[in-house]
């Protein structure tokens, strides 16, 4: 798992060293103990396990698949789910389906044959289903004989929900493009997608003031009232067997975590957020905590997504030759590491740039050495959104 508000997770063997194991016993009782870690941490769905084939040894996320056999990537995918179901959490199974490629998977469109899906691209997701009780699939990014597959309603509604009786949910991957067939792709086309059985566009920061054609296409007729109840019924239904409604109803089993290390107890603290009304802002730091091994989270609630400059002010008593890391985590990932020297006790600002482009977007200090003294960080506007 990647805990965002730097909880630490469990170290777990990537899926092809999983799958080189041919032990389905063993994955099923590594994902049970992964299920506890994520009941206690109250996650409730994994985004995993990644399932798709090894078709180029080049793919850039082969280590996170399985292998080039369909049977065994099956097969191991069903224990994974059968051992996280044991703790009551579960996984999404991704990407569905033949995103066999990182080159251009944006716009990646895979030419298959019927039979080839059927038999090697889409074998593995319906053992996933029919053998490991699967209930969320992610789609791809790109497109299957032309369809972006977060529209298609073969995938999304005639195999998976027809043919294999999947109950559950479908999300999109990550701002995914979607399209009818023989139409332009276009990522707020979300009237198509929900047609096709699509469930849920991720993400979604602010849904009140998106731009997509869901009213004008129930006005229109192009979407159907009860193809939207459709779509509610299946988000609905995946979120009434989740330990989140159970805490909603204070029935959830607390999972006792035994041998835990010193200061690694579970903080519920909210995240505080500070909204930027306008290019920039400054918050006081002065007050955070930043021995070795601590961290600090805090959100931002943007009014204009794009570029920053991050600008990060500190001070150290160290000597000149000390060297005192801070690495800043974007939504989870590492956005660049900050190193400052003994500083005489004066402050010192280093800056970096980071892309913003949620509404709603968090961010966590990690603190690698203890000696640093923080007085703030900066964030200013550069410029808009850049991503095509």
């Amino acid at each position: 798992m990647r805990l965002d508000c730097g909880t630490k997770a469990f170290s777990l063997p990537n899926g092809t060293l999983i799958a080189s194991s041919f032990n389905k016993e063993l994955a099923q009782r590594l994902f049970a103990l992964t299920g506890l870690e994520m009941a206690a941490n109250k996650v409730d769905c994994l985004l995993g396990p990644g399932m798709n084939i090894h078709r180029h040894p080049l793919n850039g996320r082969n280590f996170e698949y399985f292998s080039e056999d369909p049977l065994l990537t099956g097969k191991m995918a069903a224990a994974e789910l059968k051992g996280m179901a044991q703790a009551g959490v579960t996984g999404t199974i991704k990407h569905f389906c033949a995103n066999n490629q990182e080159t251009s998977r944006h716009f990646l469109d895979s030419a298959v044959s019927e039979r080839a899906l059927r038999e090697i691209y889409l074998k593995g997701f319906e053992i996933a289903v029919k053998e490991g009780g699967a209930t969320s699939v992610m789609t791809t990014y790109g497109r299957v004989n032309g369809l972006w597959t977060a529209g298609s309603f073969d995938l999304n509604h005639t195999i998976l929900r027809g043919e294999w009786d999947f109950e559950g949910f479908t999300m999109t991957d990550w701002w995914a493009n979607i399209n009818r067939r023989g139409g332009e792709a276009d990522k707020n086309d979300f009237a198509a997608m929900a047609a096709a059985r699509g469930d849920v566009y991720m993400v979604c920061a602010d849904g009140g003031s998106g731009s997509d054609n869901t009213l004008a296409a129930l006005e229109n007729g192009s979407l159907k009232r009860a193809e939207l109840q459709r779509n509610a019924a299946d988000i609905c239904g995946f979120l009434l067997h989740t330990n989140a409604l159970k805490r909603l109803e204070n029935a959830e089993e607390k999972v006792e975590v035994i041998n835990r290390e010193d200061g690694g107890e579970e903080d519920d603290t909210p995240v505080e957020f500070y909204k930027v009304g306008g290019y920039d802002i400054e918050l006081d730091l002065s007050g955070v905590c930043t021995d070795k091994g601590t961290h600090h989270s805090f959100a931002l609630d943007l009014s204009h997504p794009g570029i920053y400059n991050v600008t990060i002010t500190a001070s150290s008593e160290q000597s000149e030759l000390a060297q005192i890391p801070l690495t800043l985590f974007n939504m989870g990932t590492a956005s660049g590491t900050f190193t400052w020297n003994g500083t005489g006790g004066k402050p010192v600002s280093y800056t970096k740039q980071t892309p913003m482009f949620s509404r709603f977007t968090t961010f966590r200090l990690y603190f690698a050495q203890s000696g640093l003294k923080l007085h703030s960080i900066k964030f200013e506007y550069v410029n808009g959104d850049t991503r095509h």
